[in-house]
């Protein structure tokens, strides 16, 4: 099979070093990019692992708050309403306090028809609970966001109407407490129906520096290999050069010129790696055979044996 018509043009040295760098280029590849993909998906399990536990407790309140505290509210008079007793109102709070330590993590639980009117949904949140009205099997949303420069891994789950409680103050102003309607107005947080996806639970985790962590090791890495790669490159190449290479162009050229001259005493170089000083006496040998033979084609052929006296016809 011929080769192609570059690699006929490549002398062995411009083969060699083209097989370094495309194995230089392809280890750094991989080996850079496998690490940067393999930190990056450690760093986002990390972060998806603290936002499902920050998430899980916010559920806990607002559960809490549901099974025990929210039935007070029947307690108390027609005009008092306490927001401290809504679930999700409590699960804010606590959360609230919870960002004056770490105040990047964002908890929110938008709704598409809220009661509280900083519980409106962003673009961002209006899609995410549109998946879940599509879908009404699918269990949590995971996913990354950039907002003002920063980045987040998000875990949104959905807001669903289980509980006929509910619906007490989310169906219909009449049946919600006149102190609540007089707060918020009779056209926030309404309309809800049982098994209704009416807003989503979402926890953002910051994540930039980690990403950026990543990247910056992922280069310094790429750096370590790249000055290993080029000093074993100039390393390789030049033992090449020396031991394979210049002997081996030494012993084309010997070998050129003795196919084009007469000169019987042509000295092959006898450098080099064991192979190529095999290959420079093989040369010589069948240079000399050649050179036999062409002295015996030069000298004519023997003469025939000659017939003997007592055969010759009289």
């Amino acid at each position: 099979m011929a080769l192609g018509p570059s690699l006929d043009k490549l002398g062995t040295s411009a083969l060699i070093r083209r097989i370094l760098l495309a194995i230089l280029i392809v280890s750094l590849t991989i080996g850079a990019g496998g690490v940067y993909e393999i930190l990056r998906n450690r760093a986002l399990e990390t972060a998806s692992n603290d936002a499902r536990l920050l998430l899980t407790s916010a559920v806990a309140v607002t559960s809490f708050t549901d099974d025990e505290v929210f039935h007070l509210m029947n307690q108390l008079p027609p005009d008092k309403f306490y927001k401290q007793l809504v679930p999700f109102y409590a699960a804010n709070a606590v959360f609230h306090r919870l960002r004056e330590t770490y105040p990047n993590y964002i908890y929110r639980e938008p709704a598409l028809n809220p009661t509280n009117p900083n519980d409106r949904p962003t673009p961002h949140e209006v899609e995410l609970t549109e998946r879940f009205q599509d879908n009404p099997a699918l269990k949590e949303i995971e996913g990354i966001r950039r907002e003002q420069g920063k980045d987040f891994f998000y875990l949104a789950q959905p807001i669903k109407v289980n509980h006929q409680q509910c619906l007490v103050c989310h169906s219909t102003p009449d049946r919600a407490p006149a102190a609540m309607v007089a707060e918020y107005g009779p056209s926030n947080g309404f309309g809800w129906a049982m098994n209704d996806t009416v807003g989503i639970l979402e926890l953002s985790v910051p994540i930039t520096d980690e990403l950026r962590g990543t990247a910056e090791l992922a280069a310094t890495l790429a750096a370590g290999l790249l000055l290993v790669f080029l000093i074993t490159y100039i390393a390789l190449t030049t033992a090449l050069e020396t031991a394979l290479v210049t002997p081996l162009q030494r012993l084309a050229d010997a070998a050129d010129a003795a196919s084009r001259t007469t000169n019987e005493h042509v000295t092959l170089p006898n450098s080099g790696t064991r192979e190529l000083r095999q290959l420079s006496s093989a040369i010589g040998r069948l240079n000399l055979s050649l050179r036999k033979s062409l002295r015996q084609l030069s000298g004519g052929a023997p003469p025939p044996p000659e017939t003997p006296p007592d055969k010759k016809e009289d």
